[in-house]
């Protein structure tokens, strides 16, 4: 999905992200650098959320009415310089899904999926994500530290991967390599997303943004005040 010479651009722009939160003493984990909503600080990740191939598989495995639940960048790494009792989040090192449940089932298969969009090769030294084959069809919860027979997500950089959300994974061990990626959670447009986006943004943001854009990031998912705003959740535009 990317040439090599576009992920170095976001490796660099990322890079830089981190190391701003870092002098500014922002929360970042020692082991995981981790920055949500990544494209309130760069506008380029923007173009990583919403592409023509990826929203063909999209429409298809969703509906044309798919949004955004929540994005963010990742470099699964240990950095020397960042204090071992930082508050940063380790996200997703232990067995998860990030699918939703109800009395401790989970929805069936095909309820949401997440693309990954590898900046760095993904390789054995560089804490790739590991699964388990076939789990997506499962309903229960994994355990979180459970040794279990798995597989790791392989592939060059500029490589996008998409998976269903209820996959068991994790990432792999943190190491002393970078191992930069963007991470894409898409869902129906009745889930609620991580975060509220149009008022995170703002409205005069919204107007500048793609009708692709707009949608995914829930200007067009929102619920009315009332019904004398509009009966219906979803505007097409």
């Amino acid at each position: 999905m990317l040439s090599k010479k576009k992920c170095q651009e976001y490796i660099d722009i990322s890079s830089a992200l981190v190391n701003k939160f870092i002098k500014k003493k922002k929360p970042i984990s020692p082991n995981c650098q981790l920055i949500e909503n990544p494209y309130r600080h760069n506008l380029k990740y923007l173009d990583l959320i919403y592409n023509k191939t990826v929203d063909q598989i999209l429409t298809k495995v969703l509906d044309d009415s798919y949004i955004l639940i929540n994005s963010n960048i990742i470099n699964r790494k240990w950095r020397d310089d960042v204090p071992t009792n930082g508050k940063g989040n380790m996200i997703g090192d232990t067995w998860h899904t990030d699918s939703r449940y109800l009395a401790g089932k989970r929805l069936d298969k095909g309820f949401s999926f997440i693309a990954i969009t590898m900046f760095d090769d993904f390789t054995t030294e560089n804490a790739s994500t590991l699964y388990i084959p076939s789990s997506h069809v499962r309903r229960g919860v994994p355990e979180r530290k459970k040794n279990y027979k798995c597989k790791r997500i392989l592939g060059k950089a500029g490589t996008m991967v998409i998976f269903d959300s209820g996959l068991w994974h994790r990432g792999g061990d943190a190491t002393h390599n970078d191992r930069w990626s963007m991470y894409s959670y898409y869902g129906p447009w009745f889930v609620k997303p991580y975060f509220r986006f149009p008022e995170m943004l703002g409205e005069k943001f919204g107007k500048k943004l793609s009708k692709p854009l707009r949608r995914l990031l829930h200007y067009t998912s929102t619920p009315p005040l009332n019904e004398d705003e509009r009966r219906h959740t979803v505007i097409k535009e």
